[in-house]
């Protein structure tokens, strides 16, 4: 009889996520709770990304997710709903995300890591010091890179270096890549949407976890030096470390068995810095019990008559503000924040309080400009719609290849 050695893994975690300095909402959606964590990155205009970070997330944290088949159907599931959401709301066409997973799965030799993977955002693994990539990147610089064909130095400023090559909810099926790996004690695991990547190298992310601190202050403090270095981007950071003990007692049961226990922690209490996501799967318990009586209950004297009237202007005035709104942000135009080419959504120079927000940056920089088109952008050039917008920016980077090459 073999005497093999009765463990128990206890995990510890903390997340983080920021909009940035530039994006006007935040795209990105986390979950994280004992056996699953879950981040994705939402693309797909204004409403759209973030519809589909949050549609695809509580899909995966609301499914059985015990083994490797039932979190394989879970991504799918998740790419159905983004996918069939999209072609019954014509407003949300076209929209997508990412998603990168970490789980814990049962089978025969006891609780396992499964990760899975669909686009760019990522999953790091901290072992002995040295920092690895466990994902690969679904990206369309990402695959040149891997055929040889592109050098890290110039994917940095590539033009389609956020396109992406697969997402969840683009097409009726995603290909997943998933995998299955062992527990190791003091194993820290990052993962991340790509606005923490796009500002920080790997070298810098490395430094920060290596610090010994917990999974939340590391998560923090990862999200807010991607806002120092510009934060052009929602970022999104959940941290989790691992915790592996041999167990003596001989009545216990002789296998690798997973559990809570005093160090497991649950992410982070609701904060500026935590998403939608997280905040749907809270229990309401507690809002529900703070509620106080209406101020209908409480106004008892009041005639009917004067409560009519209120309400009737009440109405009118949502109704004219609401208006206003849609109008002000009705249409894209083409423009310029700061020293970069940007696609805002809204009216040029926004209309009474309802001012345009960025839908979309870009590389270009104004002084790569010609001086007509410096003009032309400084006043705004207005589209219809999104994809007009991404057409004019795909003209204005034409224009600056034949400049560039003497044409």
């Amino acid at each position: 009889m073999t005497n093999t050695p009765k463990r128990q893994l206890r995990l510890a975690w903390g997340g983080a996520t920021d909009q940035g300095r530039v994006r006007a909402n935040n795209q990105d959606a986390m979950f994280a709770d004992w056996g699953i964590f879950v981040v994705a990155d939402g693309m797909g205009g204004h409403q759209g990304g973030e519809v589909a970070a949050n549609l695809a997330v509580r899909t995966i944290a609301n499914a059985q997710r015990d083994t490797a088949e039932e979190l394989h159907d879970a991504i799918s599931a998740a790419n159905s709903s983004v996918h069939n959401t999209a072609a019954e709301q014509p407003e949300l066409h076209g929209m997508g995300t990412t998603v990168t997973a970490l789980a814990i799965i049962q089978n025969a030799d006891g609780p396992q890591f499964r990760a899975l993977n669909v686009g760019d955002s990522r999953i790091y693994r901290m072992r002995g010091g040295q920092l690895d990539q466990l994902t690969d990147d679904h990206s369309y610089v990402a695959e040149l890179i891997r055929r040889g064909e592109l050098d890290e130095m110039s994917a940095a400023s590539h033009p389609y270096r956020n396109m992406l090559t697969r997402a969840i909810g683009v097409h009726p099926e995603v290909e997943i890549d998933e995998w299955t790996f062992e527990p190791v004690h003091g194993d820290r695991y990052l993962l991340c949407s790509d606005g923490l990547t796009n500002e920080l190298t790997d070298v810098e992310i490395l430094k920060q976890l290596q610090r010994s601190v917990d999974p939340s202050s590391t998560a923090r403090a990862l999200v807010q030096l991607a806002n120092n270095r510009g934060g052009r981007d929602n970022s999104t950071v959940l941290v989790i470390d691992v915790h592996v003990e041999n167990i003596n007692d001989i009545g216990e049961a002789s296998s690798f068995t997973a559990q809570s226990s005093p160090i497991l922690t649950s992410p982070e209490e609701p904060s500026t810095e935590e998403t939608h996501t997280t905040k749907a799967f809270r229990s309401t318990a507690e809002s529900s019990a703070n509620k106080g009586r209406s101020w209908l209950y409480d106004q008892v004297t009041i005639k009917f008559a004067t409560i009519v009237i209120a309400l009737v202007l009440a109405v009118a005035t949502t109704a004219t503000i609401t208006s206003i709104g849609w109008y002000a942000r009705s249409g894209y135009h083409v423009s310029i924040v700061g020293d970069h080419v940007v696609i805002q959504k809204g009216r040029v120079g926004g209309l009474l309080w309802f001012q345009p927000t960025t839908e979309e940056w870009t590389e270009i920089q104004v002084t790569d400009l010609v001086l007509a088109d410096q003009e032309r952008l400084r006043d705004g050039e207005t589209t219809q719609n999104l994809s007009e917008a991404r057409n004019f920016i795909a003209n204005l980077r034409e224009r600056l290849i034949r400049t560039e090459a003497g044409n």
